[in-house]
């Protein structure tokens, strides 16, 4: 019941969020895997910032199965000239619809951002439960208490350039966590053409499968899409 109450907390946190977001990034995406085959869907985040904190919430729903939604919170901490050392939090569910199951996800971390580079690592818990599992019952749920997020990340032309291509090696992004030994890959870009809007793309490699119960381990996925600034 209070994962329940935490997952409609995000998602009233979201709709919060996105009605009063600094910044929103609207983008399709589109995959292949051994478990969906080709599979399409759409990503919506809202970031919102007092002074140094950042507070970021996302959605994703692909195919009618698999939704996920996300609370992202980040303190920043300048301590160098362009260098921005950080502590982040996480809140984060996946649902899985036609299963009738859901994972939850805490996660900590600090990290470290310069124009160029930027490298991150923590710690989180996941829970795999079913849906319609009475709380106090003693059916069995999966709880995996400590796991080690990281994650590196090189930027070509910086960060904060008109426009950028960015390679990414972790194990967790905005809308998945995974074990340490099954790193996601991506390369990404970003192109500023308007003074509030630009173009973003992503093409990454993922575990593959619902809780990775699938022969092919490694799935590709697109995401192209806009962000605007207000």
């Amino acid at each position: 019941m209070v994962k329940k109450q935490l997952i409609f907390l995000l998602i009233s946190l979201f709709l919060s969020t996105i009605l009063n977001a600094q910044e929103v990034k609207v983008q399709g995406v589109c995959g292949y895997s051994g478990t969906y085959k080709w599979y399409s869907g759409l990503d919506v985040q809202g970031t919102y910032n007092v002074k140094d904190t950042d507070f970021n919430l996302n959605f994703e729903a692909l195919t009618e199965n698999v939704y996920s939604i996300g609370l992202n919170v980040r303190q920043n901490f300048e301590v160098c000239e362009n260098g921005v050392v950080f502590v982040e939090g996480t809140l984060h569910s996946r649902i899985f619809a036609n299963y009738k199951a859901y994972e939850f996800v805490y996660a900590g971390s600090v990290g470290f951002r310069m124009r160029h580079f930027l490298v991150q690592a923590g710690l989180f818990s996941k829970t795999i439960d079913a849906l319609g599992r009475n709380w106090h019952s003693l059916q069995n749920y999966v709880t995996e208490p400590f796991n080690v997020l990281y994650k590196v990340q090189i930027s070509v032309m910086g960060f904060d350039h008109p426009w950028d291509v960015y390679l990414t090696g972790s194990n967790f992004n905005d809308f998945e966590y995974e074990r340490v030994w099954e790193p996601i890959f991506s390369l990404g870009g970003r192109w500023d053409f308007m003074e509030r809007w630009s173009a973003v793309a992503e093409g990454t490699l993922q575990p593959a499968g619902i809780f990775h119960g699938t022969v092919k381990f490694y799935e590709a996925t697109l995401r192209i899409g806009v962000k605007y600034k207000l």
